[in-house]
């Protein structure tokens, strides 16, 4: 996927390999329950219309988990640990039923590459104030970051407790 060189930095979004085969499975189900059911059902009308609603969000789930998967697969290749600093809180969107998300300005810092600024959104978002920071993950070629995928930031286990 080619980038614009005025194009600034992007959150992505990347999932496991078990969220992957789940995305990938449901996807699947939803883009041939249509016509399986046309097969085995009543009738073909039966299955065109389950079909007409469950074939393109089976396709679209199909190709975001692919871009996820791509996404997650460069960011272990190459990517780089950084640290995310908000800089204010623009919004907070109720989410109802599901948790608020927040739209936030965040300064993106780290060892191996030129510190940036970036609007990213985060769920989850109580507490966050000016200052607060947290882990990301930055591509340094593009400045795309991802923020919050436990199975990119490996705990050291193998450290030894303080001595007390």
């Amino acid at each position: 996927m080619a980038r614009s060189e005025n194009e600034g930095p992007r959150q992505v979004e990347l999932i496991g390999p078990y969220a992957g085969v789940f995305a990938y499975a449901t996807g699947v189900v939803l883009t041939l329950i249509g016509p399986i059911l046309g097969l085995t059902g009543n009738g073909f009308a039966d299955g065109l219309c389950v079909g007409v609603f469950t074939f393109p969000i089976g396709l679209l789930l199909l190709a975001s988990a692919y871009e996820w998967r791509r996404a997650e697969r460069r960011f272990q290749a190459i990517g780089v640990h950084g640290t995310g600093e908000v800089l204010s809180v623009n919004e907070i969107h109720p989410g109802g039923e599901n948790p608020d998300t927040a739209d936030l300005t965040i300064r993106i810092t780290g060892l191996t590459f030129a510190p940036f600024t970036a609007e990213c959104t985060l769920g989850n978002h109580s507490g966050l104030t000016p200052g607060h920071t947290f882990n990301l993950m930055v591509d340094p070629t593009d400045n795309s970051f991802a923020i919050g995928f436990d199975h990119l930031f490996p705990r050291s286990d193998k450290e030894t407790p303080p001595k007390e």
